[in-house]
């Protein structure tokens, strides 16, 4: 795995970002489904199976109905896009299935599905900023 440097790890978190910002729940759902898969995206979403972000992903008018479910939506983006632009949609889908030291030990998958508010948002990015710092 080649080392990035920070200037290449700060502008991947930042056009992270601008693009959760900026782009829509249905170009949201289509990225995670494509980068990570309908299973790891609907258990960090909290959700029993992936039929609404698959709903989602292919209505433009749709979107979380729910604010807590729109946040982790946000993060979950933020954080695959981030990491799989740092490294790849692999590693994002490992990370996201992987046991974080800064989470309790817990995968941020799990942490995300409980996300309620956005203290619970920033302990995750923190996390992942934390892991594409090195």
């Amino acid at each position: 795995m080649a080392t990035i440097s920070a200037p290449d790890f700060v502008s991947a978190w930042k056009d992270a970002h601008q693009a959760t910002v900026a782009q829509s729940a249905d170009e949201k759902a289509r990225f995670l489904l494509d980068t990570v898969g309908p299973r790891i995206a609907s258990a960090a979403l909290g959700m029993a199976d992936a039929r609404q972000l698959k709903h989602w992903a292919s209505d433009a008018a749709s979107e979380p109905r729910e604010h807590a479910v729109q946040l982790r939506l946000d993060a979950l983006f933020w954080i695959t896009r981030s990491v799989a632009t740092v490294y790849s949609p692999a590693v994002a889908a490992r990370f996201l299935r992987s046991s974080n030291p800064q989470l309790g030990d817990e995968a941020p998958l799990v942490a995300l599905r409980s996300v309620e508010n956005e203290t619970d948002v920033n302990r995750v990015l923190t996390a992942t900023r934390a892991f594409l710092e090195g």
